[in-house]
């Protein structure tokens, strides 16, 4: 439509030299690296057959992955079970810290089923993994990748590393092509399990299921009462793992029975206390 096509010449002039310079980083600090280690291994040939065996190691990791739910060689987020009902569990999830990325702009409407808009924030993150930063440096690629409700494309940023900033910051708020750092507060989730390709309508089905679930065992969701119900998605596998044994989650932040407990004490103190200051009026105070 007219529309599109006038939002798209909008967007194409700024977006794309964001992304294209942040990918054109990456690859010449990867073109860095592979001289530094030709450099070091004709300095020393001696280190080449244990470069070469590590290599093969990783070449071999990465073929079993395809058949693999859950890849070899890569980290993400720690986590408790903390609970479990039929086809979800309960996950207590500490804090960590992600590179993200805007897939939509405030307001702008936003589907899984654009692979563009995917496509992209997933080139910008690993761009800044892979040595688009303000060090060079080059991080190991993580899982899973999540993917929030409100159009965020997130990769886990592993444990104990220093995190380098972003070579282009985001300056406006939901700015599609920049990247932000963000840490992520501790939460108990409730997470189901799915294979396939992650779809809008499989997404709907899911969460849909996910729900009446919690609703079924008594789960209450961390949800002020009328807003929408967030959710997360989680998708751990390469690209070309076999649709089969992908695996996929779908996370809805729950309520623990500690919070629920302590609310209830607290409205039996506040109503208890009500009762307390009605006995206490004196009689002149009543007239």
């Amino acid at each position: 439509s007219k529309a599109a096509s006038s939002t798209f010449n909008e967007l194409f002039p700024t977006l794309v030299p964001k992304v294209s310079s942040n990918i054109f980083d990456a690859v010449q600090n990867q073109a860095k690296k592979t001289i530094e280690t030709l450099s070091e291994d004709l300095a020393n040939p001696s280190n080449i057959p244990q470069r070469i065996s590590k290599q093969t190691a990783t070449f071999a990791t990465e073929a079993k992955n395809v058949f693999l739910e859950t890849p070899e060689g890569l980290v993400g987020p720690s986590y408790d079970v903390v609970g479990s009902g039929q086809g979800y569990e309960i996950r207590q999830y500490g804090g960590y810290k992600v590179a993200s990325t805007s897939m939509s702009k405030v307001g702008e409407e936003y589907s899984l089923d654009d692979i563009t808009k995917s496509g992209t924030a997933f080139n910008t993150l690993a761009a800044y993994l892979f040595g688009a930063n303000d060090e060079g440096k080059i991080m190991d690629m993580t899982t899973p990748v999540s993917t929030t409700s409100v159009g965020e494309m997130r990769f886990y940023l592993k444990e104990g590393d220093a995190v380098p900033e972003p070579l282009s910051p985001e300056k406006d708020f939901n700015e599609r092509g920049a990247v932000k750092i963000i840490d992520v507060p501790p939460a108990r989730l409730a997470v189901a399990k799915f294979t396939g390709f992650v779809t809008k309508g499989e997404v709907a089905r899911q969460k849909d299921a996910l729900l009446s679930s919690l609703a079924m065992d008594g789960v209450e969701v961390d949800t002020p009462h009328g807003s929408k119900i967030p959710h997360i998605i989680f998708q751990y596998n390469p690209p070309y793992t076999i649709p089969i044994v992908r695996r996929n989650e779908i996370a809805i932040p729950v309520r623990s029975e500690e919070d629920i407990n302590l609310e209830n004490e607290w409205k039996a103190g506040d109503s208890g206390d009500e009762e307390l200051a009605d006995d206490d009026i004196a009689p002149s105070d009543v007239e």
